[in-house]
C-alpha cells in the first residue's frame, strides 16, 4: 500500500491509502531518534563502558538524561546493563547484537553531518 495525494474532480486534494500506523522511518526515529540516543550507541560500539565514563564521553548530557536513555535502550534490547561486583558498586553498559545493527546508519549519519557546513545553529 502506498499513500498518495491526488486532486479530485473539483480540484481538492484527497489522501488515499494513508498509513494507519507509523511508517518504518517514523518507527525507527521513535526508537533511536531521542536526544543523545545515537551518541550513546556510538560510544558503546568499541566495548563495555562504565556509566561515569560514558557520561564523560557524552558532553552536554546530564546524568539523569543518560540514565533515562540507557533504560529505554535496555528495554528495547539495544543495550545490556551489567552491575559490577566492585566496591563501590559500578555499572557498565554494552551494545547488544541488535544495537550493533544501528551502527551502520549511525556511521553514515556521522559522515553526512561532517560534510555539512557548520553554522551557529549547530552549537
Amino acid at each position: 500500500m502506498r499513500a498518495r495525494v491526488e486532486d479530485d474532480t473539483k480540484g481538492r486534494q484527497q489522501v488515499y491509502d494513508a498509513c494507519s500506523e507509523p511508517c518504518p522511518i517514523e518507527r525507527g526515529m521513535r526508537i533511536i531518534g531521542g536526544k543523545w540516543t545515537g551518541s550513546i550507541l556510538w560510544h558503546l560500539k568499541d566495548g563495555p563502558v562504565r556509566f561515569n565514563d560514558l557520561s564523560r564521553l557524552i558532553g552536554g548530557a546530564s546524568k539523569k538524561m543518560i540514565t533515562e536513555r540507557l533504560r529505554q535502550l535496555e528495554a528495547r534490547g539495544l543495550v545490556r546493563r551489567e552491575v559490577m561486583d566492585t566496591a563501590p558498586v559500578s555499572v557498565q553498559y554494552e551494545i547488544t547484537e541488535l544495537g550493533c545493527t544501528a551502527l551502520g546508519f549511525l556511521g553514515a549519519l556521522r559522515k553526512w553531518s561532517e560534510s555539512l557546513p557548520r553554522s551557529s545553529a549547530d552549537t
